[in-house]
């Protein structure tokens, strides 16, 4: 192994471990009374969070799969508590905490219109985006239909990260970016 290629690997790992350190913090700073656990390498999981029925076990499987990409890609992630209060049920909740940003996670399939779509729910959660594309679209179709939305509704700033699961590829965007 080269010298550059031991500096840029210790460089990627700090660069890890920050965010890391800044995701747990965000997190514990969100809910400071939450307790977490170490689901599996890089996840960590609100207590509060655990599934109790049929329902919030698929939808955590589904997240699950959602915050193994994000780990593979090099991030930390914390999942959320669904709700701080559980009598408030019309209250929405982000998903997770990514490298110390709050985020919510979105999955598409079917046509085109979904992207849009899916973008406007998770954006009503969080600034913050990590989408799921399991459709066959171009990158090129994504950034359209997202700066038609983000045109459309006037966001100012916010992340979107994209992640094309037929070629395992992910982008990482802004809106100030796209605009």
């Amino acid at each position: 192994m080269t010298k550059q290629l031991k500096e840029s690997k210790l460089i990627q790992k700090t660069m890890q471990e920050k965010n890391a350190e800044k995701t747990e913090l965000i997190a514990k700073g969100l809910y400071p009374h939450e307790k977490w656990e170490l689901l599996e390498n890089g996840i960590f999981i609100a207590k509060s969070r655990m599934p109790r029925s049929a329902e919030q076990i698929n939808v955590l499987e589904k997240e699950l799969e959602q915050a193994r990409i994000l780990v593979s890609c090099g991030s930390t992630v914390y999942l959320l508590p669904e709700a701080d209060q559980p009598k408030i049920k019309k209250k929405k909740y982000p998903d997770a905490v990514v490298d110390g940003y709050v985020m919510e996670f979105k999955t598409v399939s079917g046509n085109e219109r979904k992207i849009k779509e899916k973008y406007k729910q998770a954006r009503e959660k969080a600034d913050n985006v990590f989408l799921q594309i399991d459709a066959p679209f171009s990158q090129r179709t994504v950034v359209s239909k997202l700066l038609g939305t983000i045109r459309g509704k006037g966001y100012e700033t916010g992340l979107i990260w994209v992640y094309f699961s037929q070629s395992s590829k992910m982008v990482y965007l802004t809106v100030e970016g796209l605009k």
